[in-house]
């Protein structure tokens, strides 16, 4: 697992196949997200756990999605103040 900023995330998953996805999952920083092949024993347990902090997985295919999600997820975040 690799915790990357989301704009480094969009850009790995711009070159991702679709027949291996990217799981993203939150961190505690809103610009930065874990990334990991989703089709691996232990992120399909995860997944299949409802791991608290599992986003989606994506995929080059499903870039736009993935994009609007991070924004939802940034946007989510709280403030520092």
């Amino acid at each position: 697992m690799c915790v990357v900023s989301i704009p480094e995330a969009i850009t790995r998953l711009s070159t991702t196949n679709p027949g291996s996805p990217l799981a993203v999952f939150r961190t505690q920083s809103a610009h930065l997200v874990k990334a990991v092949f989703a089709n691996t024993v232990v992120t399909q347990f995860w997944i299949n756990q409802g791991h608290i902090n599992y986003l989606e997985s994506f995929h080059r295919d499903n870039l736009p999605v993935a994009e609007r999600r991070f924004q939802d997820y940034f946007e989510s975040m709280p403030r520092a103040t």
